[in-house]
């Protein structure tokens, strides 16, 4: 899984549906969430937690997108196996991993120093509160799927 941390910058929504706002090192997030604990406020210190398998990779994308969270990201390595290809990119909100199928991988060309933008719907993502004070000194972390 992913992590990456945020801070809540705004949350619009009701008692059942909430579209929560984070800034993560200048980027912006976008997580859609249908139930919201009390303690995430503006301000509060997040993780924003996703799977390498819901970021989507665009290469020189132009237009228009649905999708909330789009992410301008370098290409750090890439790992290919003859099903699945490992990217791990590197951008503003800290580093993470993109699972992606091989054919779609040497669709794209993707090599390490690319700029792509990753993709990532807001559903996808999901919000932890940090923890206790040393967690808040951490950096962002990534892990293998």
């Amino acid at each position: 899984m992913n992590n990456i941390r945020a801070v809540v910058t705004n949350i619009e929504g009701n008692v059942q549906l909430h579209r929560i706002s984070l800034d993560a090192g200048g980027e912006h997030f976008v997580v859609i969430t249908l139930e919201l604990a009390d303690e995430y406020s503006i301000g509060a210190d997040v993780h924003i937690t996703f799977k390498s398998t819901h970021v989507a990779l665009a290469k020189e994308m132009s237009g228009e997108v649905s999708i909330s969270n789009r992410i301008p990201c370098r290409v750090v390595s890439v790992k290919k196996s003859p099903i699945l290809t490992e990217v791990l990119l590197d951008s503003r909100a800290g580093r993470f991993y993109c699972l992606t199928t091989t054919a779609a991988a040497e669709r794209l060309d993707l090599r390490e120093g690319d700029l792509v933008t990753a993709l990532m719907k807001a559903s996808d993502l999901y919000l932890s509160r940090v923890a206790d004070q040393a967690d808040t000194a951490g950096t962002n972390t990534v892990n293998k799927e």
